[in-house]
């Protein structure tokens, strides 16, 4: 399936939109948009850019539903934060990076104007982003559950909740049925595969498993990976650690620039001194003097454990 088809016929509805300049106080993000992060460097270098040669790429966008006289933007946010003339304010630029902006903001930016509905525009607006390169982890887990949204709602328009979690608990206990009674949902199963071989990179099993936990995460970790500061990977491995002090550990590694293979390491570590001293608790409590002690039951349930624990060690062995 090409991108065209993908995006269901909006590419002959782009066709019919008109390019217009359209100033930078008539533009606003949509409220829907599930992209929060824009990295800061990144942010400046695109401004630099702007300022000495234009914005060369058009703004996707669409009258405003909620505020008559403005406009939407679907795609292209990230040019419009950059063309802010209130940038340096922003971004709290230093002196020398202020001096670094050499030229005025555009006072307009090119926009092409589509009159399309909230279920064209997020799906519009989650094909385009996901063409980028510079989304982190959890923006482009968000713009692919939207996507999902769009195939397994059958038309719904409802829009993306502030908190991404919300909406990943939802789609999440519909894609798992799907994932574990295929029989059940064969239609579904079909609509999935389908958008996930266009969208490529993965499917949408290795999707539930891999990246719909990242929505899920608590805001301190979540904020990390949108920030750069944590892989997504390594922020699920903290978040299923249940002792404290590993947790804190963890985090406090990530902080210095461990890596996921450190901090695997160290969990590792920590789960074999567990084991270490729960092993040296068990001898010391297996004298002879302290069975005899036992009740005739809290004594067979024992016997039962030693009893599976040998045969264990003994398959080891062998």
């Amino acid at each position: 399936m090409s991108r065209e088809d993908l995006l269901g016929g909006l590419s002959a509805v782009a066709t019919q939109g008109q390019v217009r300049q359209i100033s930078h106080e008539q533009l606003h993000r949509a409220p829907w948009q599930p992209r929060r992060s824009f990295p800061r460097d990144s942010l400046l270098a695109l401004a630099r850019s702007v300022r000495r040669e234009g914005v060369r790429q058009n703004l996707i966008v669409r009258p405003s539903p909620q505020q008559p006289g403005r406009y939407e933007i679907i795609a292209g946010e990230r040019r419009w934060r950059a063309s802010a003339p209130d940038l340096s304010t922003n971004l709290q630029l230093s002196v020398e990076e202020a001096q670094s902006l050499t030229g005025a903001p555009p006072r307009t930016l090119p926009c092409l104007v589509l009159t399309i509905d909230d279920h064209d525009a997020r799906r519009l607006s989650a094909v385009e982003n996901l063409q980028r390169e510079d989304l982190d982890a959890v923006d482009e887990a968000l713009y692919r559950l939207l996507l999902i949204q769009d195939v397994l709602s059958e038309g719904q328009t409802d829009a993306a909740p502030d908190d991404p979690s919300t909406l990943a608990q939802t789609l999440g206990r519909r894609l798992h049925a799907v994932r574990n009674h295929p029989e059940k949902h064969e239609d579904e199963r079909t609509r999935l595969e389908t958008l996930f071989a266009s969208l490529g990179t993965m499917t949408w099993e290795s999707f539930v498993t891999n990246n719909l936990p990242l929505l899920q995460l608590p805001h301190d970790l979540l904020d990390a990976v949108r920030e750069g500061r944590m892989a997504g990977r390594s922020a699920l491995l903290i978040h299923r650690q249940t002792d404290p002090a590993l947790r804190q550990a963890l985090l406090d590694a990530s902080e210095t620039g461990a890596s996921f293979q450190d901090l695997r390491r160290l969990v590792d570590d920590h789960q074999g001194k567990r084991w270490k001293g729960l092993a040296a608790d068990v001898r010391q409590n297996l004298g002879a003097r302290t069975l005899e002690r036992l009740d005739d039951q809290r004594r067979a349930r024992v016997m039962r454990l030693l009893e599976q624990l040998h045969e264990e060690l003994r398959g080891d062995a062998r």
